[in-house]
C-alpha cells in the first residue's frame, strides 16, 4: 500500500546553516491552490492568497516587539524610523506600500518548512516531470511582493490593506524549503489544500540593520 504523506526538501542552503536564534512563526492557508503555468499565470488568485498572508503578517509585526520597534535611516532623509514606514515608501506599486519582512540587502536567510494537506490519491508526488507541482509555484509567488505589471488592475486602497505585508521581495531569498504532504480527509474540491508554514529567518551577514529583527 502506498503512504499518503511525503516528506521532500525542495532547497537546502549548505552554507547558511540555521543557529539556535531565529525569528520563527506559522502562516496559515486554507482554500484553494491552483496551479501557475504559462498560459495562465494565476496572478489574481495569487493575489487573493497574498492578502490572506498579509492579514497574517500585519498582526505578527503587530505582536512582535523586536519588530514593531525596529528601525533604520530612511535612504531619502537619512533619519531613523521605522522599518515598516521605510520599506513602505520604497516599495510602492499602484499606490499601495508593500513591506517585506526579508528583502534584498538585508543579509537574512529566510527557511521554509511547508506541511501541505491535499485530497489525493495516494502515491501523488510533487515532483512532476522532474519539475515542481506548479501549485507550489503559486504558493511561492504569493509569498512575495507583486511585481510590476504582474496583476492588472489593483484597487487603490486595497480595502485598508495599506501598508501591505508580505513575507519576501522575492521568492528567490528562499534558502531552504522543504515540504511534508499527506491526506486532507473531508469532502472537499479537488483543488482544496490546508497549508501550514513554519517560518524561519537568521542573520547570515551581520549589520546594524538585521540585528534589530534578533
Amino acid at each position: 500500500m502506498l503512504a499518503e504523506r511525503e516528506t521532500r526538501v525542495l532547497l537546502s542552503d549548505p552554507y547558511n546553516p540555521q543557529p539556535e536564534k531565529t525569528l520563527e512563526f506559522r502562516l496559515v492557508y486554507g482554500g484553494r491552490l491552483l496551479g501557475a503555468g504559462k498560459n495562465d499565470t494565476r496572478s489574481e488568485h495569487k493575489h487573493e492568497i497574498r492578502r490572506i498572508f498579509h492579514d497574517q503578517l500585519r498582526i505578527f509585526w503587530q505582536k512582535n516587539t523586536n519588530l514593531r520597534e525596529w528601525e533604520c535611516p530612511n535612504e531619502k532623509t537619512g533619519k531613523r524610523g521605522k522599518v515598516w514606514e521605510n520599506a513602505a515608501e520604497h516599495f510602492q506599486l499602484n499606490g499601495i506600500g508593500y513591506v517585506p519582512l526579508s528583502f534584498d540587502g538585508l543579509g537574512v536567510a529566510c527557511k521554509l518548512d511547508i506541511l501541505m494537506l491535499r485530497p489525493e490519491a495516494p502515491g501523488q508526488t510533487l515532483i512532476k516531470g522532474g519539475d515542481i507541482d506548479n501549485r507550489l509555484k503559486t504558493l511561492f509567488d504569493a509569498l512575495r511582493i507583486p511585481k510590476v505589471g504582474e496583476v492588472a488592475e489593483l484597487p487603490t486602497d486595497e480595502d485598508g490593506r495599506n501598508p501591505f505585508f508580505c513575507l519576501l521581495e522575492d521568492d528567490s531569498l528562499i534558502n531552504h524549503i522543504s515540504v511534508t504532504t499527506d491526506l486532507l480527509l473531508g469532502d472537499v474540491h479537488p483543488n482544496e489544500v490546508r497549508l501550514v508554514i513554519a517560518v524561519s529567518l537568521w542573520n547570515v551577514v551581520h549589520t546594524t540593520l538585521n540585528m534589530g529583527i534578533f
